[in-house]
Order: C-alpha cells, then structure tokens, then sequence
C-alpha cells in the first residue's frame, strides 16, 4: 500500500508538473503571437506617386530634350496598427528641411527598413522620412489613435536648382542610373520590415502617362 500511494504520489506530481509546464510554453506562445501582430502594420488609404526631373547629366539644369528625363521621384502611404496599437518603431533614417539637398540624414537610430525593387533595380535600405499627420504625441512609435505617413526618396532633391539628382553609387540609397528610372508604365514593388511584426508589401505600377502627383490606389 505504501509503495502504491508513494508511486501514485510521484506520477502525480510529474503529471502536474508535466502541465505546469505545457501551460508555460502555450502561453509564451500566445505572447509572441500577439506581439508579433501588434507590431504589424496595414496600409491605409492609397499610394501616391510624385514626378520628378531627373539631372542624369549631373549639370544642375534640366533639359528634358537631351539625356535628362521624368521619373517616379518619391511615393508616399499611410500605414496604421494592423489591430490597433502598434507601437512599432518608426524612427526615420532621415529628415527633410527644405535647404540644400533633401533629404538629410537624420542622425538617429532606425529600428525599420524599407526596400524597393523592380526588374532591374533593387535598394536593399532607401531612404525614408515620416510624418505623422493628425493626432501626434510627438514621439516615432506608433500609437492606436495615429497614422503614419511614409515618404520613399528614389532620388535626392536639389532645392536650390529645383531638380532630383542620381544617385553616386551602391554606398547611397537612391537609385543610381538612368536605367534604373522608374518611368511609365514601370512595375516596382516596395517592402517595409518592422523590427517586430510582418513585413508590408505594396506592389504598384507607373501610370502609362507621369503627372506631377499620381494615385496608384
């Protein structure tokens, strides 16, 4: 009877033990799930694109009967939570002030990247700025009552000439050859990787004509 109760005792103890355990492990499982979820995003309303002169000649004037051409200079989207709060981490790579050339480098540490490719082209870390239009509490991370508005730079601005530049090489984060223009028609595909939750993905295409703003919805 001893042995019996003490075998009894010890199977039982392994049984909750055993329990304790699984329910342990569901759990942190429930909170990675969510937290990988709170920390995706959703794209809200529709993408714009915005034309652009291109210097290809790098003369600082635009001569659109010669090498120089139009091209999808910058596109923009809204994102929110994808279930409410994100709290994701926009802090951007770079900031714009309307002097000089824009965008500049924003000196902070960004936690999220974006990519933009098309057949020819890929930037693996673009340059980005963000905004945040409506209610704002004056930090980077994203809150369930605010909206994120992205800007993708394909190519830097030359405020004083008026004109997008290439640009000078793999070490920048801009389109670097005429070639590689995103012009009409062209299909680009742009990712944005949060450091926590799914990446976005928003595949569009190039109207057939360029107007100075276009909504690729």
């Amino acid at each position: 009877m001893i042995a019996f109760v003490v075998v009894a005792s010890v199977f039982a103890m392994t049984t909750l033990q055993t329990g304790l355990f699984a329910a342990a492990q569901g759990q942190e499982t429930a909170y990675a799930g969510l937290d990988h979820a709170t920390g995706s995003l959703q794209l809200r309303g529709s993408v714009r694109a915005i034309r652009g002169d291109v210097d290809v000649d790098a003369n600082d004037t635009i001569d659109l009967g010669g090498v120089d051409d139009q091209a999808v200079a910058k596109v923009i989207f809204t994102v929110t939570g994808a279930i409410g709060s994100s709290l994701t981490d926009l802090t951007p790579p770079f900031t714009t002030n309307g002097a000089g050339v824009d965008p500049d480098a924003s000196g902070l540490e960004d936690r999220t990247s974006i990519t933009i490719n098309t057949d020819t082209m890929l930037i693996n870390d673009a340059a980005w700025t963000v905004t945040f239009p409506g209610s704002d509490n004056g930090d980077f991370f994203l809150d369930d009552d605010e909206k994120a508005e992205l800007t993708v730079w394909l190519h830097s601005y030359d405020n004083a000439n008026a004109l997008y530049d290439l640009g000078a090489g793999t070490g920048d984060p801009y389109v670097d050859a005429a070639a590689d223009l995103i012009g009409a028609g062209q299909d680009f595909t742009i990712k944005l990787h949060p450091a926590k939750g799914s990446t976005l993905t928003i595949q569009r295409a190039a109207p057939v004509v360029l107007r100075p703003q276009m909504d690729l919805r």
